[in-house]
């Protein structure tokens, strides 16, 4: 079953998923989950998954330039970056001091100060970039969480709704069996006095 569940979102993800949110738009309008409504559009819902891989479709859909942001995020707020930054920032130091007045960017180092302004500067608005993905990433995925506990909660309602009937069901036919014992043993009595009553019968006409 579920096989054909993932068949059939594959064939159809962008109806599928309209469709989806139209019923899940619907539902919550709803202002109980136990009404007739809501059974037919929990019928509805139940075919269709809405779960999903949020990151993978999200990273699907990126362009170039966003996963560069992501990669070079990861990379600029990491150790290995401050270590070979450091790194680079002693080594250009250390060069441009011990070559004194044929140094390529001498003492106080502008161009060591220019080249730290433009990574500055072109650093920051990549890392919002960055950021702004994963807030994208957490809003879908805190609405692909809450599509799966608004259908778990329907779900959950009408097996309620179900165990409900089949307790008023049990009830019912608890107390037709009672009613049938208690006829059946009224029968056997009434048997029973009449098995009586003809051996009385039959004692008083073998006494005369």
């Amino acid at each position: 079953m579920y096989n054909d569940l993932l068949l059939n979102r594959i064939a159809a993800q962008t109806e599928n998923d309209e469709q989806i949110q139209d019923l899940i738009d619907e539902i919550e309008e709803l202002d109980s989950l136990l009404s007739p409504e809501a059974q037919e559009l929990i019928r509805g819902l139940r075919p269709h998954i809405v779960t999903d891989d949020v990151y993978e479709d999200i990273d699907e859909k990126a362009s170039f330039g966003d996963r560069m942001a992501d990669k070079i995020a990861a990379l600029a707020g990491s150790w290995r970056f401050i270590i070979i930054f450091v790194a680079v920032m002693a080594i250009w130091i250390a060069v441009n001091g011990s070559m004194g007045a044929e140094a390529f960017d001498p003492f106080p180092f502008i161009l060591l100060n220019l080249t730290l302004s433009t990574v500055a500067a072109l650093q920051a608005p990549v890392i919002l970039m960055a950021a702004n993905r994963q807030s994208a990433k957490d809003r879908a995925v805190a609405q692909n969480d809450y599509q799966v506990n608004l259908k778990n909660e329907v779900e959950i309602a009408d097996l309620h709704r179900k165990m409900d009937n089949l307790a008023d069901a049990l009830t019912v036919q608890t107390k037709m069996v009672n009613v049938l014992v208690e006829a059946r043993r009224k029968e056997l009595n009434a048997t029973v006095r009449l098995i009586e009553s003809a051996r009385a019968e039959h004692s008083q006409a073998i006494g005369r």
